[in-house]
């Protein structure tokens, strides 16, 4: 009865140190996670490249040497150096354009990071309620190991049976075993944090996590709206598309051209400037039209993602607080199981068989790893829940 005061008690009681830790495994792995350092890579690299084709094309410098077939009408030679220009508002155009995907590219990267630090967060409450397993069934070890020994004491003094002996050595041996497998996923599982935080980590003993309240669904939902990084990204992917529209509608403006041009002739040296004017007639066909339906299709998507998105938090709301109320509930009914059993007392005196108390401590164990796994799953959901503010 003790023992099992003192494994409840240990695992429903509530610390403060948990969310600290979390916040520090995130922000080791949002400096040193090997994927998030390319992606950052890569949006700058990005940044660079909607820099270019901002401003005039080269210009182009032409020079000219030909000899006359015979000596009378001597050498010509020709030069001249050209410069093509965009309309002139054009240029405005292609600059808010740039801007606009500089800024798409940035919240892409940041779309990227909030699924990085969400991966690295469940993780680790898999990997902090692993820990809380190991102690547990630790536990359950030492107590399964003090009653075998006790068996075989009693045994070897003629006051048991081998049956009452053999049962409590394979309970032991049960519990042995899957106090190993835990072990095992506890060690892969730290790996893979390890992998994420782009490093080694030390292992640690225990990790308490606070008691996170859940928020209103009303609150949730506005701040949804109004910081869901994905949203954010949408609403900017419809300014960048609107931007390309009204771009693609100055292609048609006209192309101008200015030359200095020079030709030298045995009789004298011409010198002046020419200027020219493209206008596009063919070569810009149907680019305001691709423009125009890509910017419908951003809007459609984000009036499609919005409700996705709203349908998605609404459900895992849902689930976090079935899950809240589930754990709640265990908690109340484990106290009250752990208050009214007796079953070291009663089997001490006789009152039930070692089956019995086997049974009933198995049964009693299942409750509590279903307690840890509905807690854990709480834990995750309200993670997924305000993955929005990672």
């Amino acid at each position: 009865m003790k023992i099992l005061m003192i494994i409840l008690s240990s695992l429903i009681s509530t610390a403060t140190l948990g969310q600290q830790r979390v916040n520090d495994f995130l922000k080791l792995v949002e400096q040193n996670n090997k994927e998030l350092l390319a992606a950052r890579k890569l949006s700058e690299a990005e940044k660079s490249g909607f820099q270019t084709g901002l401003t005039p094309d080269n210009p182009t410098i032409e020079y000219g040497h030909f000899p006359g077939n015979n000596h009378v009408i001597g050498t010509k030679t020709t030069y001249g150096i050209s410069q093509s220009f965009d309309f002139p508002t054009v240029y405005s155009a292609k600059k808010k354009l740039a801007a606009g995907q500089s800024k798409l590219s940035e919240l892409e990267f940041q779309l990227f990071r909030q699924d990085k630090l969400l991966e690295a967060k469940l993780k680790f409450y898999d990997y902090a309620f692993l820990l809380k397993k190991k102690a547990e069934y630790q536990r359950r070890m030492e107590h399964s190991t003090k009653l075998y020994q006790s068996y075989q004491t009693n045994f070897d003094q003629g006051n048991t049976s081998v049956l009452d002996l053999n049962k409590a050595r394979l309970q032991n041996l049960k519990i042995k075993s899957a106090y190993q497998l835990v072990l095992q996923e506890l060690e892969s599982v730290h790996q893979e944090l390890e992998l994420l935080a782009g490093g080694t980590l030390n292992q640690a003993n225990a990790i308490q996590l606070s008691g996170e309240e859940l928020p209103p669904l009303v609150a949730i939902l506005e701040e949804v709206q109004a910081n869901q990084p994905e949203l954010i990204y949408l609403t900017q992917a419809q300014k960048v598309a609107e931007m390309d529209v009204k771009l693609s509608k100055q292609d048609w403006l006209p192309n101008l051209e200015l030359t200095y041009e020079g030709e030298k002739v045995p009789e004298g040296t011409y010198r002046g400037v020419r200027a020219g004017i493209a206008i596009p007639l063919w070569k810009e066909k149907n680019t305001v039209r691709h423009a125009q339906a890509r910017a419908w299709f951003e809007e459609s998507r984000y009036q499609a993602r919005i409700s996705s998105i709203l349908n998605e938090t609404t459900k895992h709301y849902q689930q976090a607080a079935a899950y809240d109320s589930i754990r709640r509930e265990y908690e109340t009914t484990l106290e009250e199981a752990a208050n009214n059993i007796f079953l070291d007392k009663a089997l001490n005196l006789g009152q039930i068989s070692v089956i019995e108390y086997f049974n009933e401590l198995t049964f009693y164990y299942e409750a509590m790893d279903a307690y840890l796994e509905i807690e854990k799953n709480y834990y995750q959901t309200l993670a997924k829940l305000q993955a929005f503010r990672l």
